[in-house]
């Protein structure tokens, strides 16, 4: 829990420390929900979307005034479900995520407290969980299958959304989709197994 937490805590003092320095950065937390899959060739069987937490913060840096760089520091939950054979099954994948965003923000004419925005970037993964429930006839069955999940991530994240203006501050709404780049599968059985995701995301920055 430990390993956990203190990334976050050492994001929020360097951010805190970093936006009393610069006007032009601001700072703040971000949630959202999941809607995870899993694709790659090697996907199969009657698997359906995981719904999970994202959660974490971020830093943006505006260079311009059309352009900002974000990089965020997330708890996000993956995986997926499937239900086969009488089986329920669900796949859980928890990682701490780096993803790191060139924002476009989009001018309106006359409006100045409204700022559309799209956004693209790498995403870099650390799984920190992962684990399979199985359901069958009334029992649950839970396993451990951290040594089956690669340690480290890969993906491409693109959005948009729109912020508003809220006191000295900027109330952003957004939708992500985040493809996987790199297999996740550990199993030594060589599989294209990816981590794709559709996000619904909240923030307020500072």
């Amino acid at each position: 829990m430990k390993k956990i937490i203190l990334p976050f805590i050492l994001f929020f003092l360097v951010g805190a420390a970093l936006v009393n320095a610069q006007s032009n950065l601001r700072f703040g937390p971000t949630i959202g929900l999941n809607f995870a899959n899993i694709g790659g060739k090697d996907a199969t069987g009657n698997l359906s979307s995981k719904t999970g937490l994202y959660i974490g913060g971020f830093m943006t840096y505006q260079f311009s005034d059309m352009f900002a760089l974000e990089p965020q520091v997330v708890y996000s939950m993956k995986g997926a479900t499937s239900s086969q054979g009488g089986v329920n099954s669900t796949l859980s994948f928890n990682y701490i995520e780096v993803p790191v965003f060139l924002k476009l923000y989009i001018p309106l004419a006359g409006n100045t407290n409204v700022k559309p925005e799209i956004y693209a970037g790498p995403s870099f993964a650390f799984n920190v969980a992962a684990s399979i429930e199985q359901t069958a006839n009334g029992t649950t069955n839970t396993a451990d299958v951290s040594n089956q999940v690669k340690g480290f991530d890969m993906g491409l994240a693109f959005g948009g959304g729109v912020a508003f203006g809220v006191g000295t501050g900027l109330l952003d709404f957004s939708v992500r989709y985040s493809l996987g780049l790199t297999s996740w599968d550990n199993s030594g059985n060589n599989l294209t197994l990816t981590n794709n995701v559709v996000s619904l995301i909240a923030g307020y920055a500072f």
